[in-house]
């Protein structure tokens, strides 16, 4: 009875540790700063923009084809439930569809990747899956993720510039899939040097008898034994199936947006392009809503595969604009699921 109500009051407090953390990494300074660098950017955008053909792709824009990019996101993020399903047996793929759709939701609106804690939250609030676990499921999603994309980017330039590809995209591309293939299969020996690095330093600090400190040990102890226990090979073919259908469902997603404001462009070279935005999205560097950084990424990638600096201004903000709606809608969608849900079991 002692250890249960023990577990009770750690997790209480590992969840209060965690709302701590989200909040100190949103109200800080770094904040201020990356919102400022926001403005700046958007700023700096928008004055490229010529309003007269700013309006005549607006009012040319095709709506049904903003509809099915809406469609599209909603079913990349049953993928990613399906992909959560496999590491998370026996949880319903209902309840991963809506942490999903919150996590998807908060990071798009809270600065530096906090929304990432999101799903470690609800997938603790909701299911009951221990923080140790998510932590480890949303550290090798992530991995995957970026396996697959520099996959893509290196498949698209090879197949797009042939014999002339810049050997500097491709050692990008090349560099980015080895390092990530390197942090998958030594995941396990990173977490335990951070374990070691930790225990390290509250012992130098003389602070490993706080009651606080020592939670965070045993949530530490308790991930290096997740890590090690699980096996990755076991893994490996459906979490990449997963992860790429995933990836292709937001490539088309992408490109079919780029299609919407009657833009001209072909598949490869809008994966090539969007592929700019996506990995600027990745670092964490973003403010609220992440508007201009990942504008400027956008922007970047597009101009390289040749597309005009206003039309690919144009559509970063209106392919961003329509993410935020579409996962603003889906995140609304379960919240009133959920409650329809509770009030029929009642």
């Amino acid at each position: 009875m002692a250890d249960k109500i023990l577990n009770i009051e750690t997790d209480a407090l590992t969840d209060q540790t965690l709302l701590r953390e989200r909040k100190k990494r949103i109200f800080n300074l770094k904040s201020v700063i990356f919102f400022l660098l926001s403005l700046i950017i958007v700023g700096f955008l928008l004055r490229k923009l010529e309003l007269a053909k700013t309006l005549e792709i607006l009012l040319q824009s095709d709506i049904s084809l903003m509809g099915i990019a809406v469609l599209l996101y909603f079913s990349v993020n049953f993928f990613k439930s399906v992909r959560y399903r496999i590491l998370f047996k026996g949880t319903s793929l209902g309840v991963l569809f809506t942490v999903s759709s919150y996590h998807n939701f908060f990071n798009m609106i809270l600065p530096a990747r906090t929304g990432e804690l999101t799903f470690i939250y609800y997938a603790k609030k909701l299911s009951g899956i221990e923080i140790t676990k998510s932590l480890h499921v949303l550290l090798v999603v992530r991995v995957f993720d970026f396996i697959v994309i520099s996959m893509i980017f290196i498949t698209s330039i090879l197949i797009y510039y042939g014999t002339g590809v810049s050997p500097v995209l491709l050692a990008m591309g090349v560099g980015f899939f080895v390092i990530s293939v390197i942090i998958l299969l030594n995941l396990k020996y990173m977490i335990k040097f951070f374990h070691y690095c930790f225990s390290w330093f509250i012992f130098k600090a003389a602070i490993s008898e706080k009651s606080i400190i020592k939670n965070i040990n045993n949530k530490l102890l308790l991930l290096v034994d997740e890590f090690y226990g699980f096996k990755t090979r076991e893994f490996v073919p459906l979490l990449t199936l997963t992860t790429l259908i995933i990836w292709f469902l937001l490539y088309i997603m992408f490109f079919i947006i780029i299609q919407s404001f009657g833009v001209s462009m072909d598949l490869l070279r809008s994966v090539i392009g969007s592929t700019g935005g996506v990995l600027t999205n990745v670092l964490p560097i973003n403010s609220f809503g992440s508007f201009g950084t990942l504008e400027a990424g956008w922007t970047g990638g597009f101009i390289l595969v040749g597309m005009s600096e206003q039309e690919a201004i144009i559509t970063g903000f209106g392919s961003h604009i329509i993410e935020l709606f579409a996962s603003t809608l889906q995140a609304a969608f379960c919240i009133v699921a959920s409650r329809l849900f509770k009030k029929r079991k009642l």
